[in-house]
């Protein structure tokens, strides 16, 4: 992977990041590392800062769709099937 196509990615990954909530960025950093662990040995060492940071904007997205409720029919739907 060339220098550019990485700092690109880096690039992108920081703008997915940047909307992480302060009340979300510890929870978030610590599901990552707990995610990235298993996947750390398999890709370049100079990718796990992305990765990391890709999962934490992922996770913190997550958290903000359960406290806005946007997926409140999916965990009662969810919910239902585990009864």
């Amino acid at each position: 992977m060339s220098n550019d196509h990485k700092e690109e990615i880096r690039s992108l990954v920081s703008n997915l990041g940047s909307g992480i909530r302060d009340t979300h960025y510890r929870p978030a950093y610590d599901a990552a590392a707990n995610l990235c662990s298993s996947i750390f040995d398999t890709i370049p060492v100079d990718l796990h800062d992305v990765v990391h940071e890709a999962v934490m904007a992922g996770y913190a997205a997550a958290l903000s769709d359960l406290e806005e409720g946007k997926l409140d029919d999916q965990v009662r739907e969810r919910s239902e099937i585990i009864k």
